[in-house]
């Protein structure tokens, strides 16, 4: 049986649709708003844009989190890791333990499998 890129992945990544504002010191482009997120994991998130930072960039992050009982802000900083046509992935480099949490909270709930997430390795975010 041929292994997937997704199989090869140490991170469980699930669809999360969400919207997003990034912030860098970068001179041309300074802020980005997203209107939508496609998946996210332990260790980054991809964000729909039309307008992207470049590979390399350092940015930080407020994810606008909505349910049915509250409406939470998630702060990360990461680094754009790459960009394509649709979008970027940015890879979570810091986070607050509230954030963290939270993003393992949403992890849990799409994957079902709370076992293997807590499995997953924890890098110094």
């Amino acid at each position: 049986m041929k292994t997937t890129h997704n199989e090869k992945r140490k991170y469980s990544r699930v669809p999360f649709k969400s919207t997003a504002c990034l912030w860098s010191q970068k001179k041309d482009i300074k802020e980005i708003r997203c209107d939508q997120t496609r998946d996210i994991s332990l260790k980054g998130i991809y964000c729909y844009s039309d307008i992207k930072f470049s590979v390399g960039t350092v940015c930080e992050m407020e994810l606008y989190f909505t349910d049915s009982d509250s409406k939470l802000v998630l702060f990360f900083k990461g680094r754009v890791v790459h960009t394509d046509a649709e979008g970027m992935g940015i890879r979570f480099q810091e986070m607050d333990l509230d954030s963290f949490f939270l993003l393992k909270n949403i992890v849990n709930h799409n994957t079902g499998d709370t076992e293997k997430i807590e499995m997953e390795p924890v890098r110094s975010v």
